[in-house]
């Protein structure tokens, strides 16, 4: 053997006794420390046995760079970029706000300059009062109208769902010696989930899948503040969970919602309207008639929406 190549193979053997090490770590101490599995490791350990040294040191920098430089986590879920904190004081420009029309209809009728400059005003301003006007503008064939959209879009979507994850943990958590302030703050943040997530989901931005996820969610919190403070879930409140339900058809769930607050609000409309919407949705025409003619000859005062239902099939 010449000079160089014994010392070439040891080094290959080290290199090699530590790419194996490295991997063993990774896949299967790891898991037994409670820490997940890293899709990385057989890449690397790809990367090491290919590059010998230079890859270990590459990824062993880089390991030391991050413990060095990022040695704590930034928490994300905590910073929330809200627009509406900004109040800003500004003369208004009366030409040009006195030419307002709906966004759904300027969206559907406005030529390619006039959109472009209706989506920079809706961006610079309430964008979620604006989404579903938004989503329809990704329809547009204007590539720069279309990137505004997804744009203002994304940024909603994502603080949707920032809020609505930091919201739940705090509601599902376990009660671990609970204050009764604090068992009032959790409730009262249930019922406003509730509330801006039937705001946010009835414009119908999310994937049918993620709707669904969402839906659930809400399912679950209406049935923790059912159970501890059943008060706190008005008639709109069970109108609410359940038509989301109804939306993603999750009629067992819908029904159970629906029955829920024709027992506790025998007063109010909203149950009736949300038993009318289900039997209607799953084709239960007996059903849906005898609930109609029930409100129809009841005094349950009767909303503008339930009023021209009852008009329709009467």
């Amino acid at each position: 053997m010449r000079f160089g190549e014994r010392e070439f193979l040891l080094l290959l053997l080290v290199n090699t006794v530590i790419v194996v090490l490295y991997v063993l770590v990774e896949l299967v101490l790891r898991p037994f420390w409670g820490k997940e599995r890293s899709y990385s490791v057989l890449p690397k350990a790809g990367v090491m046995l290919l590059c010998p040294l230079v890859g270990i040191g590459f990824f062993a920098l880089g390991w030391l760079f991050g413990r060095l430089l990022f040695w704590r986590s930034v928490q994300l879920e905590d910073v929330l970029f809200s627009k509406e904190r900004v109040r800003p004081q500004m003369a208004a420009e009366e030409e040009r706000e006195s030419n307002l029309v709906p966004v759904e209809e300027a969206v559907a009728v406005a030529d390619t300059g006039s959109m472009r400059e209706m989506m920079m005003q809706v961006v610079r301003g309430d964008v979620r009062a604006s989404a579903s006007a938004i989503a329809m503008a990704l329809g547009s064939d204007d590539s720069e109208v279309t990137h505004y959209a997804a744009a203002a879009l994304q940024g909603v979507l994502n603080e949707f769902r920032t809020s609505v994850q930091k919201n739940y943990r705090r509601i599902t958590a376990p009660p671990e010696a609970e204050t009764e302030e604090g068992r009032a703050v959790r409730l009262e943040l249930a019922a406003e989930t509730i509330d801006s997530m039937s705001e946010f989901l009835r414009h119908r931005l999310l994937p049918v899948e993620e709707q669904r996820e969402y839906a659930a969610k809400m399912d679950e919190i209406g049935e923790r503040l059912l159970e501890e403070a059943p008060e706190r879930m008005t008639a709109k409140r069970f109108e609410t969970v359940s038509m989301q339900l109804l939306a993603v058809e999750d009629y067992e769930n819908c029904r159970k919602w629906c029955l829920r607050a024709y027992a506790a609000f025998p007063g109010e409309s909203e149950p009736y309207a949300c038993l009318m919407k289900l039997y209607y949705t799953t084709g239960s025409r007996e059903q849906f008639f005898r609930v109609l003619e029930e409100l129809r000859t009841s005094e349950v005062p009767i909303d503008q929406e339930t009023l021209e239902m009852v008009r329709v099939f009467r």
